[in-house]
């Protein structure tokens, strides 16, 4: 590999100086360097430079570019040094500023992926009569796709929409982009070194997730525009008798183990409103963006102020003639000033070229945005200060992001409708670049602080007068605690949903004491509302299924489902650590929460204690 000290000097203008000074031991073969390089404090999410002075940059610089310069003019690639174990729990501990503790070093280690012996799954290539109906073609069903095929296990993906991409291919609305950094967004053994943004557009990860599903070959496993209606459980054969719609054709057949990859955000929800159907003009759901022109020069109204509605708003506000926002709560926001920031030339470079940058990289972006947060989401009993936090540390929070809003305001009419009343972090927290509040002030745009109770033929009826809208578009998200909808599941005990209707249980959000032979992906209670990505949570489960396979098939096994009691032990303690919690807060409605106000969507769980269960299937849990 030659790499040209002009274009490493030139590219190294783009790097976080933290990950390039530990590189340096991989290049050096020599743990103690670190100890000769300025140190990086304690990392934050979303500062990559550990708050490093520019003179210690240039010092890392000029070092990292002797070093590595020097290697490849006497070196190969495949020189270079990796580390032990405990040498790179030391580099960690140097790019983040703190010490990684114990638990988490197996985790980190996994993810990082440096030292292949400790970091790669031991797979076993099992031969089985066994075949897996995916259901669901989104990033959860390609990753399963990919992780069963490594194994060898028969399976087939049944899609409801024309393409895959789930999420990804339904969301194609103005301003749909990822809200989690994507060389974190990403699977963990498929990295893309050429984002052209930090926080990709809804294009741009369909065409990620379509390069992975062509390069493992999955298109010849996938059958489009197939839609599972019924699922019944038959204890005689211990198989699915399963039901599918394509093309207006029902097809009746068997299988052995079903997983469900439709996820949480796949059903778009429309609110109750009076005389919804009298409206005259264009009317749709986010996720339905027609393809026709439906925003220029027109007079739209969209509905909700949620995650949707805070990336369409800025993005469609220039070319409305007028734009109303309903708003029934405002959203927290997190300032992030690279939200629509583009990838520089030289960033790029460093991930391709760069031996090992893209790892730590990662890394970097990993570590403090895993389980930091979560301590500070939980109440405090004996806080009384105020009743729009929870705790001295989210107070300060409140404070932090208030100010933040505030500085960005100068129509004071703006404030009270924007500043929420309810903890931070209560509901979803949305990124702030300066965007929303931006096209707040247009003036072409109003927002009004109510929702919507009634229409007719022209538009929108308030409280105070009729609005006349040409367009309205509802951003009110989606059925999340509806799982698996439309699909009629009965496991032997009756349907599912008539069962638990918005109460569902399960075992880690994965396996269901009342559906055997039956797993999920982005199941209940897995959503992640304080760390980390879904990405990660859907690399665990599918680890975690397949560890679950193989255990039948090394035995010869034909069913499973797990204990009642294992599930019951679990969902109470779910339920109870949420109980605690900010996202079940008195003031806090969102779509986390079912009829009753009890959490049933998100994860409360550090994300290393989910590693930890994910990474270690136990058969003494389960019936067989």
């Amino acid at each position: 590999m030659n790499i040209s000290k002009h274009t490493l000097d030139k590219a190294l203008d783009s790097a976080s100086f933290p990950v390039v000074a530990a590189l340096l031991v991989h290049f050096t073969g020599d743990i103690s360097i670190l100890d000769k390089l300025p140190k990086p404090n304690q990392a934050v999410l979303g500062e990559i430079q550990g708050f490093l002075s520019n003179q210690d940059k240039k010092i890392i610089k000029q070092i990292a570019l002797n070093e590595i310069d020097k290697f490849f003019s006497n070196s190969q690639i495949e020189d270079l040094y990796i580390p032990s174990n405990e040498e790179l729990n030391e580099m960690m501990d140097f790019i983040v500023g703190e010490r990684v503790t114990s638990d988490y070093i197996p985790m980190m280690l996994r993810d990082l992926n440096i030292n292949s012996q400790d970091s790669k799954l031991n797979l076993k290539n099992t031969k089985s009569s066994l075949e897996v109906l995916i259901i669901g073609a989104g990033m959860s069903g390609i990753l399963a796709a990919i992780k069963l095929a490594e194994r060898g296990i028969k399976f087939k993906i049944y899609e409801k929409n024309i393409d895959l991409g789930g999420t990804w291919y339904e969301n194609k609305y103005p301003g749909s982009r990822v809200d989690i950094a994507n060389h974190f967004y990403s699977y963990s053994f498929e990295e893309n070194h050429q984002w052209s943004e930090h926080f990709s557009q809804q294009p741009e990860l369909l065409n990620y997730f379509r390069k992975c599903f062509d390069k493992y070959d999955i298109q010849r496993h996938t059958y489009f525009e197939t839609q599972v209606t019924n699922m019944k459980f038959d204890e005689l054969t211990k198989s699915w008798d399963v039901e599918s719609i394509c093309n207006g054709n029902i097809n009746k057949e068997v299988v052995n183990i079903v997983i469900s990859c439709v996820g949480q955000l796949n059903q778009p929800k429309v609110p109750e409103i009076k005389d919804l159907d009298e409206f005259q003009g264009d009317m749709f759901h986010s996720a339905q963006w027609p393809d026709y022109d439906v925003i220029s020069g027109k007079k739209v109204a969209v509905v909700g102020s949620g995650a949707s509605a805070f990336q369409i708003v800025p993005s469609i506000a220039n070319s409305c003639e007028e734009l109303t926002i309903f708003q029934r709560s405002p959203p927290w926001m997190f300032p992030n000033p690279k939200y629509h920031e583009e990838v520089d030339e030289g960033k790029k470079w460093l991930l391709e070229n760069l031996p090992f940058y893209s790892r730590w990289y990662r890394f970097l972006l990993f570590y403090p945005g895993s389980d930091q947060l979560l301590n500070s989401l939980f109440i405090d009993p004996a806080w009384n200060e105020r009743d729009d936090s929870i705790n001295k540390e989210n107070d300060a929070m409140r404070e932090l992001f208030t100010e933040a809003m505030l500085m960005q305001i100068y129509d004071q009419s703006l404030v009270e409708k924007v500043i929420p009343n309810y903890p931070p972090f209560g509901k979803r927290m949305l990124q702030d670049n300066g965007a929303w509040l931006s096209a707040l002030h247009l003036p072409n745009v109003t927002l009004l602080p109510e929702g919507v109770e009634c229409m007719n033929a022209k538009g929108i009826v308030t409280s105070k007068k009729e609005l006349e809208f040409d367009t309205i578009i509802f951003a009110t998200g989606f059925k999340a605690q509806d799982f698996f909808h439309p699909i009629n599941i009965d496991g032997g005990s009756g349907c599912f949903h008539e069962i638990y209707e918005d109460s569902p249980k399960s075992y880690l959000g994965i396996t269901f004491s009342s559906i055997p032979n039956f797993f999920s992906m982005y199941g209940p209670g897995t959503n992640l509302a304080h760390a980390g990505s879904i990405i990660f949570n859907s690399e665990c489960q599918i680890n975690y299924i397949c560890s679950a396979l193989e255990h039948m098939i090394e035995r010869n096994l034909k069913k499973i489902s797990v204990k009642p009691e294992i599930e019951n032990q679990y969902q109470n303690s779910f339920e109870k650590r949420h109980s605690k919690m900010v996202w079940q807060h008195p003031k806090v409605s969102s779509w986390y929460q079912n009829s009753k106000g009890k959490v049933v969507t998100t994860s409360p769980w550090r994300l290393v204690e989910y590693w930890n269960w994910t990474n270690n299937f136990n058969g003494d849990e389960y019936d067989f």
